[in-house]
């Protein structure tokens, strides 16, 4: 039976980050041995389609991809799966948030624009500071664009698959954004929810990095038995949950997010054992 490697990037396979390369060496390894195998890698990622090109093309293998929260899923470069929000429910909930919460910035991901950022409370040193974090992201880096013109373009276009809200960088509001993750998934049922420290992060009912990837094995006809997914942030506990036997979390995320997995693991390349434990023989 082939083995399934589902991989998260950033903070998982990107770890620890090599802003040339994009890979480690040792990871890269074992990405080489799955293919040698004969198995499959499938990356599923918060990530946008347009990075998932520059990943390809920068890493110099061809994988699966399963973007955005699940939104967005490619096979062989062809997609078979594209969810966006219905824009009246996706403006009503940004005013709500506004009124409620009046988080310091919203970033919205949608089929043309990896990220949107609208200026809600955001200074000029805000936007400078972002504006320096995007220029040290090396290969990592993607596109962005500050505008409430465009944001709320994009919203009306109904091509929005992803938001982010922004809670604060301190550890007191990290803990609330874990907070109003909670209070918002029993508020909003027709949204997706999922914390990430300092950002709440929102796609379309039923969009989970779970229900991508079981998507995606449904789409091949592979079986969910031999799926392995390893992750670090709270996005991934769906994975985790669906996928318990092989579920593993990376050592440095969050107790939160390591009490969903089965178990735990420093580095992806530590799987090849887990994966092929001697030189002659695939588990």
């Amino acid at each position: 039976m082939a083995i399934i490697l589902a991989t998260d990037l950033d903070g998982t396979l990107f770890y620890p980050k090599k802003p040339f390369v994009m890979v480690s060496k040792e990871n890269r390894k074992l990405l080489k041995t799955i293919h040698e195998h004969g198995d499959r890698v499938v990356v599923v990622s918060s990530r946008s389609r347009q990075f998932y090109d520059h990943m390809r093309k920068k890493i110099g293998m061809d994988f699966d991809f399963v973007g955005t929260d699940g939104t967005f899923v490619s096979v062989g470069g062809k997609t078979i799966r594209d969810e966006f929000f219905d824009p009246q429910e996706l403006n009503a909930l940004v005013n709500d948030l506004r009124n409620e919460y009046d988080p310091p910035l919203f970033l919205a991901t949608s089929a043309y624009y990896p990220n949107i950022i609208n200026r809600t409370r955001v200074s000029k040193f805000t936007n400078f500071a972002y504006f320096m974090y995007q220029m040290v992201q090396g290969t990592y880096r993607e596109k962005f664009i500050r505008s409430d013109q465009v944001f709320f373009r994009e919203i009306a276009s109904g091509k929005v698959c992803k938001l982010m809200v922004l809670i604060g960088l301190t550890k007191k509001k990290k803990q609330r954004a874990f907070e109003i993750t909670n209070l918002l998934s029993k508020k909003y049922p027709q949204f997706q929810f999922a914390w990430l420290n300092q950002f709440i992060e929102i796609t379309p009912r039923g969009c989970s990095k779970a229900s991508g990837l079981k998507f995606y094995l449904d789409y091949l006809g592979l079986n969910h038995d031999n799926v392995f997914v390893v992750g670090d942030s709270g996005n991934d506990v769906p994975m985790f949950d669906a996928f318990k036997e092989h579920s593993f979390a990376m050592e440095h995320a969050s107790p939160e997010v390591k009490s969903h997995a089965s178990q735990v693991i420093r580095r992806v390349h530590d799987l090849q054992q887990v994966l092929y434990p001697s030189a002659d023989s695939k588990k």
